[in-house]
C-alpha cells in the first residue's frame, strides 16, 4: 500500500467526476485548486466533483487551494503566445493590453519601478531572459536574450529585485477568504519569506474561524531559504516549490534547498511536499522519461509526505496514467528504505514521543502490518507519520473533517467511526477495523496507540501490541 501522498492539480483535464474518480482510484489523495489560474466557475466544479468522488470512492480526499502570493506574472497574452526572438527587444508597460511581439503587462504594475536598467527577468521559470536596457515612466524596454513562446499569466522572476508586492494582496484576502469558505482543507501560502508572512495568514483564518485549516509554506526564493527554520516553526508544512525557487537560487544549489527544506520540515515534525515538472514528459508522452522516475524516488528517498502534479494533471493528455505512474514509483521505492535508519536518532522529549517512537520501532521490528491510532484532532496519527513506520496508520477519527485533512500526511488512511473511551472497547474496535481495512492473517502483529484515555488533544500515552 502506497504512503507516500500525491497531490494532483486539478484544471480542465482532470475535473469532471468520472477522470478525477479514474485518479484517485491510481493514487490520488489530495486535490489542487490554484488561484493563479482558476476561475470562481472552475473552483466550484472542482468542489463540487471531489465532494462527489469521495461518495463514489468512499476515500478521504484532502482540498488544497494554492494562493497567487506576491508572484510576478505576466499579462493576458495573444492566443496562439507572444513569440520572443533572441536579439530583438520587447517592452513591459503599465498599460493593460494584449500581449503580442512589441509589448506586454504584469499583474503588479508597480513592480516595474523597481526595474532597473541591467536587470535580468526571467520568464517561465527561467526558460526565457530578457535584459532591461530602457526605462521609463510607464514602461521597461527589454532585450531578448533567450527566446520561446510567452503565454498568458506566466511566472516572472527578477533574481536579486526587491520588487516591493505586498505578501498579501486584497486579492490575495479575498481567495483566502473563499478557501475558508469553501470547503479548504489545507493553504498552500505562495512565496513565504518569513515566519510573519504565515502568522499574517493565520490572522485571517481566525477572522474566519478557521483555525483548523492547515497551512504550507511555499519556499519559492533565497530569502525564504534563508528564513526556513523560523517559516518551519511557524507553519504546518514546507512546500519544496521548484519552479520560482529554481530560478532564484543557482540552479545546482537547487537539490541541496530540496534536501534542507525536507529535513527542516521533520525536524519540527511537519508536512512536506516536493513540487514541479516531477513527471513534466507525461503531459505529452504516456511514460515518464528516466530521470523522472529518479527525481520521485529522491524525493521519497529524501522523506517527503507527499509529492505534487501540476501541468501533468491540469492540461496534460494522459492524467490518469501520470498519477498511476506516480502512485508505482512511490510505492515500489517505499519497499526499498531502511525504515530503523529514519528514526534511530530520533530525540526524546517528552512522554508523547517516548510512545510515538516505541510505535515506530515496534512496526518495524515485528514486521506489523498496521498501526491503528483512534485520535481526536488526528495530532497522534501526524506524530507516528512524520517518523515514517515501515506499515500504513490507520487513524480512526470522528469527524469527517479530520479524516479528509489527514490524507495529505504520509502513510495514514482515515475512518470515520464512533470514538470511545474504555481501553478494552478501544482496542477491540481497533481490531474490528484493522481487519476490515486490509486483509490480515492469523499471527500478523497490529500496533493500537493513541491518547484518548486520557481525553487531551495530542497526548498519546497507550501502546499495545495485538497478534491476530
Amino acid at each position: 500500500m502506497k504512503k507516500t501522498k500525491i497531490v494532483t492539480s486539478i484544471g480542465p483535464a482532470s475535473s469532471s467526476v468520472e477522470v478525477f474518480e479514474k485518479m484517485v482510484e491510481a493514487g490520488a489523495n489530495v486535490a489542487r485548486i490554484n488561484f493563479s489560474h482558476a476561475t470562481i466557475e472552475e473552483r466550484e466544479t472542482v468542489v463540487s466533483t471531489v465532494k462527489e468522488v469521495r461518495k463514489r470512492t468512499n476515500k478521504n480526499i484532502a482540498i488544497l487551494y494554492d494562493t497567487k502570493g506576491p508572484e510576478f506574472r505576466s499579462g493576458v497574452a495573444k492566443e496562439d503566445g507572444i513569440s520572443l526572438v533572441s536579439g530583438k527587444t520587447i517592452k513591459i508597460v503599465k498599460e493593460d493590453v494584449i500581449g503580442n511581439e512589441e509589448r506586454f503587462t504584469v499583474n503588479h504594475k508597480t513592480a516595474i519601478d523597481a526595474l532597473q536598467i541591467g536587470d535580468i527577468v526571467l520568464l517561465e521559470n527561467g526558460l526565457m531572459k530578457i535584459e532591461v536596457i530602457e526605462k521609463a515612466d510607464d514602461y521597461v524596454n527589454c532585450k531578448i536574450i533567450n527566446g520561446g513562446i510567452l503565454f498568458s499569466k506566466k511566472s516572472l522572476s527578477a533574481p536579486g529585485v526587491d520588487l516591493n508586492i505586498p505578501f498579501i494582496s486584497d486579492i490575495d484576502r479575498e481567495d483566502i477568504i473563499y478557501a475558508c469558505q469553501h470547503e479548504g482543507d489545507y493553504l498552500a501560502a505562495s512565496f513565504v519569506e518569513s515566519a510573519q508572512n504565515i502568522y499574517d495568514i493565520r490572522e485571517i483564518l481566525k477572522e474566519q474561524n478557521r483555525e483548523d485549516m492547515k497551512i504550507i509554506a511555499k519556499i519559492e526564493s533565497q530569502t525564504g531559504m534563508n528564513n526556513l527554520e523560523s517559516i518551519a516553526i511557524a507553519a504546518d508544512g514546507l512546500m519544496v516549490a521548484r519552479g520560482d525557487l529554481g530560478v532564484e537560487v543557482p540552479m545546482e544549489d537547487l537539490p541541496i534547498a530540496q534536501k534542507k527544506i525536507a529535513k527542516m520540515a521533520r525536524k519540527y515534525k511537519k508536512i512536506c511536499i516536493v513540487a514541479t515538472e516531477m513527471l513534466e514528459s507525461m503531459k505529452h508522452n504516456p511514460r515518464p522519461t528516466r530521470a523522472e522516475v529518479t527525481d520521485i524516488a529522491n524525493a521519497v528517498y529524501n522523506g517527503t509526505d507527499a509529492v505534487m502534479l501540476s501541468g501533468e494533471t491540469t492540461t496534460g493528455g494522459y492524467p490518469v496514467e501520470t498519477v498511476r505512474s506516480m502512485a508505482s514509483i512511490c510505492e515500489h521505492i517505499e519497499g526499498s528504505i531502511t525504515y530503523s535508519n529514519i528514526f534511530a536518532d530520533k530525540k526524546v522529549e517528552n512522554a508523547t514521543d517516548a510512545i510515538v517512537k516505541s510505535v515506530a520501532e515496534a512496526a518495524n521490528s515485528l514486521d506489523a502490518k498496521l498501526i491503528v491510532v483512534p485520535t481526536i484532532s488526528g495530532t497522534s496519527a501526524r506524530l507516528i507519520s512524520n517518523l515514517e513506520p515501515s506499515c500504513p496508520i490507520l487513524a480512526l477519527v470522528n469527524s469527517e473533517e479530520v479524516a479528509n485533512r489527514l490524507a495529505l500526511n504520509y502513510g495514514i488512511y482515515a475512518k470515520v467511526v464512533n470514538i470511545v473511551s474504555d481501553i478494552d472497547e478501544l482496542v477491540a474496535l481497533a481490531i474490528k477495523e484493522a481487519k476490515e481495512f486490509t486483509n490480515l492473517e492469523s499471527g500478523d502483529n497490529i500496533i493500537v496507540t493513541g491518547g484518548l484515555v486520557a481525553g487531551k488533544i495530542g497526548f498519546t500515552n497507550l501502546m499495545k501490541i495485538e497478534t491476530l
